[in-house]
């Protein structure tokens, strides 16, 4: 508990500061380009981060799992094969979905509600899916407890656009603009991420040069990586893609100001979460720690302390959303965004749900049930998407919020049921052999 509570301190300061810089960039943004352009801005981003979202695999999982036996016990070059089976990962995903969503934006891009004469720059927008490689270097600084550092990422790209929106927004600046200040703030996180981790690597004595290693030998030893990987991934996927598919509906269903609208009320209400959802980062470490030493007795105790932890935080992250949410949309965008208010109070609970129960996803993962994490996500996924599609058009983005809670509230009541089921079932064994 207290190197969770270390590490949560570290990233909790960190994504604090990339959560107010991205309430100011997205204030100046807002304010240099008008809803209705702004709208069309988060519709580019949004596809761009849809196609991000199916095809980037989430390297750092597997990392933590398998990488974290072996560097307890010394066997740095099964560390370095890891490494470089989880860069190989990304680095391919990086150039399909660049090259997919440039296709896609071509031929779909108008039926999207894109402007026919955006579509060529949001096509090269879509080239900063090649920088979305950060997933392994963001791996192994968690791997060697370097939260301060895996934050960097966040708060550089954050940066960059809060410094070029304020440029922007003196001297004018117009979706292209925009669109380009975007696009070079993501490679200047993702070059942050890679430096810092490539230095913490020869700081502890791995190599990762891969000549002469044969890719198929990569994965040696590892035994049932590929399915790990292809569950942890297809489950984050849908945990983010229901955000994005959200945004996107919303934005052919009732139009780009609409959509604009919703992003801010998303944005800020999972600003008002983020320092509890930063648990589920801290966590993993310590899950996959005690999974390695088969201590599920420890877990189990370990489990019920961050819930109420979490409850707790998420009970005065509600707080701060209902008392200061007007205020933050009035900044934002002035009145015009304050009709948002009800919408960002329903993504916001629906985020708290999530938050209050954050602990219980990465529990199922660590102890070999990322199986069952990802059919929860599939079941919660085929209840939301309906429920989007017919409550949005009855009642605008109150609706898309209500479909939210739903969703979430679904998804917290399979994982808790899961959790003590097969946890349970395991431990009784352990207790009977002692």
């Amino acid at each position: 508990m207290r190197r969770l509570l270390s590490n949560l301190g570290l990233l909790i300061g960190g994504k604090s500061v990339s959560g107010l810089l991205g309430l100011g960039y997205l204030a100046l943004t807002v304010r240099t380009l008008g809803i209705e352009t702004f709208g069309v801005l988060v519709i580019i981003h949004t596809m761009v981060e849809i196609a991000r979202n199916v095809v980037k695999f989430q390297s750092w999982q597997p990392i933590l799992r398998y990488g974290t036996p072996a560097l307890h016990a010394g066997r740095l070059d099964d560390l370095r094969r890891l490494v470089l089976f989880s860069g190989w990962l990304d680095i391919s995903s990086a150039i399909v979905g660049a090259l997919g969503t440039a296709a896609a934006l071509w031929f779909f891009g108008s039926a999207m509600g894109l402007p026919a004469e955006s579509v060529p720059a949001a096509m090269l927008y879509a080239g900063s899916l090649l920088f979305m490689i950060t997933s392994t270097p963001i791996g192994l600084l968690r791997l060697f407890d370097r939260f301060k550092l895996a934050v960097l990422e966040d708060n550089v790209e954050a940066l960059v656009r809060l410094l070029g929106g304020a440029v922007f927004f003196v001297v004018g600046g117009d979706l292209n603009a925009f669109l380009a200040l975007w696009a070079l703030s993501t490679v200047a996180g993702a070059m942050t991420s890679i430096v810092l981790a490539w230095r913490e690597a020869r700081l502890h004595g791995l190599s990762l040069r891969s000549s002469g290693t044969d890719k198929r030998s990569l994965t040696d030893g590892f035994d049932g990586i590929w399915r790990f990987v292809l569950s942890t991934n297809a489950n984050s996927s849908l945990a983010l893609l229901t955000n994005q598919l959200a945004t996107l509906t919303v934005g052919v269903l009732i139009g780009a100001p609409q959509a604009a609208l919703f992003r801010i009320a998303r944005q800020v209400a999972e600003a008002a979460a983020k320092p509890v959802k930063l648990m589920t980062t801290a966590i993993y470490p310590e899950f996959a720690r005690f999974a390695t030493l088969n201590r599920l007795d420890a877990l189990w105790g370990f489990l019920g302390r961050t819930l109420r932890l979490s409850g707790i935080g998420a009970g005065l992250c509600a707080l701060v959303l209902y008392v200061a949410g007007p205020w933050i949309l009035t900044l934002i965008g002035g009145a015009e965004v304050v009709a948002a208010f009800n919408a960002m109070l329903l993504l916001g609970l629906a985020a708290l749900i999530g938050v209050g129960t954050f602990a219980l996803e990465p529990a199922l993962i660590s102890i070999g049930e990322a199986s069952t994490a990802l059919r929860i996500r599939v079941a919660a996924t085929v209840l939301y998407l309906p429920s989007l599609v017919v409550l949005v058009p009855l009642a605008g983005i109150e609706g898309a919020g209500v479909a939210a809670v739903i969703a979430a509230t679904a998804i917290a009541l399979m994982q808790s049921l899961s959790v003590l089921s097969r946890l349970r079932a395991r431990m009784v064994p352990c207790a009977s052999v002692d």
